[in-house]
């Protein structure tokens, strides 16, 4: 009977030690919800400025693509929060020498999001407010 007790001791202490310390992964759905929660209406669109750097593959995460308000706005989601830092250097190394459009960079656990706005990065980011409310909620 001891033999019995301490292998599914064993197997509890085995399986509880295996879980990622954040069990809970963001998914599309649920960025998509959310913006729809905070009247953010976007629209899928994979055809939108196919040849944009800003959909490039990051971290070997291709983004799913949508419009903001006529804008480009993709979102790269990854297994972590470590790949999605991973995905930004990535982003960052591959166009260091570039001279890129205005964007703004959101991030929420496992989530990286590119808002491309394209004027003058003086200016403030029309949706700036709703987009981080609206991963604020996902974060919490």
């Amino acid at each position: 009977m001891n033999k019995v007790t301490l292998f599914l001791i064993s197997i509890v202490f085995l399986l509880t030690s295996c879980q990622s310390a954040n069990p809970h992964i963001i998914t599309l759905d649920e960025v998509v919800s959310s913006f729809e929660k905070h009247q953010l209406d976007i629209k899928e669109n994979s055809n939108f400025h196919n040849d944009s750097i800003f959909r490039m593959k990051l971290n070997g995460v291709k983004p799913s693509s949508f419009e903001l308000d006529g804008k480009l706005l993709t979102v790269y989601y990854y297994k972590s929060a470590e790949e999605r830092e991973k995905g930004l250097e990535d982003f960052e190394e591959k166009t260091a020498t570039m001279d890129t459009v205005s964007y703004h960079v959101y991030e929420v656990e496992n989530v990286l999001i590119f808002y491309v706005y394209e004027h003058d990065m003086s200016l403030e980011v029309e949706f700036d407010d709703e987009i981080k409310g609206a991963l604020r909620e996902l974060s919490g």
